[in-house]
């Protein structure tokens, strides 16, 4: 690839991009109906063909068999249009022929009736090149039509969409690029488009993808997107950090995907590749040898990889068993520290028994020189030791000690209403206060009534109110008198 340019020019202004980034990176062309995108995609094509470099194509419409006007490909699919029907069973041979032969072919799955057919031929071509690729080494792009069928949005992967993950992700390392086009960006898997190294926006009228326009580029991006004209795109590309306008050329060959009109369109003659490829396509059976040892070279491949993955996955697990053992050893050790901090000091235990030595002992010599030392003995009575210990409880408020010269029923009264209000100092206030409050409407309320005629009183429409508010005024003062007879008593 010595004589291959560093650079293809796709606009009319002569703005090129790099072959090496475009074959081996990731980008993302996009645009509504009729704004320009195939024609881009077909112009990236021509340049890449021109300098004799291969590519495959994934063909969802049928529209990219006009690049056989001026240039040699391998159209196949199911269709009869196609110069070989193929099935599953040809990915390994298809892939050697781009690969190792630079065949450049074109995938067309249009004509197929089952879907799931269609997807098959996809992934199992992909994954060929994929797995073929880690051994060549050959640059080599793949693009993708309406890649948001294959990488949503929402609604997760399938089999196909893991494969172009996997193909967007670790190909650029192995030489194999991967180029996604929708009209419906919005509809396209938000992390595969934020790590394309290039991408290309065309005309985009709909609200839901000029939001993703504005979350990948900004406000103004987002506003100028609408007003493009058919051909014109924003092109942004990573290796330059450069944002700006551009007209691409249009495609040389026949478009066929061009909107039908009225007049009648001619269809070119086609070139196609050497008649022995085309030959040795259909000849091919899914028994065939060759098929057979290249797919299980294929299943080999995938082995190991999964092989590779469950070491790392176990691998993984013995460290997460690592770290999960040094977490209990810490939290034991946290456990034991707790505890030990809540047990009393052997210090605080000898001083705690010093203390307590009751008083009127012998004098005993201590440690101090020979000194004799005296333990006045508390008035209290000492606890015995053989109790079992309970938890310690809140301090109640302290309790000055009575006089010797008052009554004793006054001291108790004394004491019953300083612990009272002690303990409760915010309850009893706010319970005074409300109280109060209770008694002095009822008060004011009882006042205002008439009471000459009871009967009638009560048959107001606030007489009921009126008898609440005596009954309440009745129930406090004798809760008072009941409270101060006993409390004399």
């Amino acid at each position: 690839m010595s004589d291959v340019p560093e650079n293809i020019t796709v606009t009319v202004d002569g703005r090129t991009l790099p072959v090496i980034e475009v074959l081996t990176g990731r980008g993302f062309i996009t645009g509504k109906s009729g704004s320009g995108k195939s024609n881009t995609a077909s112009v990236i094509a021509e340049e890449l063909l021109d300098n004799g470099l291969p590519l495959l194509i994934v063909d969802t419409d049928g529209e990219y068999y006009g690049l056989k006007e001026s240039y040699e490909l391998l159209h196949v699919g199911a269709s009869e249009n196609c110069d070989a029907q193929v099935r599953a069973a040809h990915a390994p041979k298809l892939a050697e022929l781009a690969l190792e032969q630079g065949v450049p072919i074109i995938l067309d799955v249009s004509g197929f009736l089952d879907q799931d057919d269609a997807n098959e031929l996809v992934r199992n071509v992909v994954r060929s090149l994929f797995t073929r690729e880690k051994k060549t080494k050959r640059p080599f792009l793949l693009l993708v039509e309406e890649i948001h069928e294959y990488l949503p949005e929402s609604g997760g992967l399938d089999d196909v969409g893991e494969v172009l993950i996997q193909v967007a992700k670790r190909g650029r390392k192995h030489g194999l690029g991967l180029v996604g086009m929708s009209q419906r960006p919005a509809a396209v898997d938000k992390d595969f488009i934020t790590q394309c190294d290039w991408l290309v926006w065309h005309r985009l009228t709909w609200d839901n993808d000029t939001k993703v326009v504005k979350q990948v580029l900004g406000s103004e991006a987002a506003e100028t997107v609408p007003e493009l004209d058919d051909g014109q795109a924003l092109l942004v590309t990573d290796w330059d950090g450069q944002e700006q306008t551009v007209q691409f050329r249009r495609k040389r060959t026949f478009d066929a995907g061009a909107t039908p009109g009225l007049e009648d369109v001619e269809r070119p003659d086609l070139k196609s590749v050497g008649g022995d490829l085309v030959e040795e396509l259909k000849a091919l059976k899914e028994n065939n040898p060759s098929t057979s040892a290249a797919t299980q070279e294929e299943l080999e491949e995938v082995i190991e990889a999964k092989n590779e993955r469950i070491g790392e996955l176990q691998d993984k697990i013995v460290k997460l068993e690592h770290h999960l053992e040094k977490l209990e050893e810490e939290l034991q050790k946290e456990r034991d520290k707790n505890a030990q901090s809540a047990l009393p000091t052997a210090s605080e235990t000898s001083d705690a028994a010093a203390t307590e030595t009751p008083a009127g002992a012998k004098p005993t010599a201590g440690d101090g020189g020979g000194e004799t030392v005296m333990v006045e003995r508390d008035r209290r009575p000492m606890p015995s030791l053989e109790r079992d210990p309970k938890p310690s409880k809140p301090k109640r408020p302290s309790i000055p000690e009575a006089p010797d010269d008052e009554p004793d029923l006054l001291w108790e009264l004394t004491q019953f209403f300083v612990f009272v209000f002690a303990t409760l100092k915010f309850r009893i206030v706010m319970f005074v206060r409300s109280v109060g409050r209770a008694f002095t409407g009822s008060v004011r309320t009882l006042s205002e009534t008439d009471w000459r005629d009871p009967v009638d009183t009560l048959r107001t429409d606030d007489g009921v109110q009126r008898a609440l508010a005596l009954l309440g005024v009745t129930l406090l003062l004798a809760a008072v008198l009941v409270l101060a007879a006993s409390l004399w008593l």
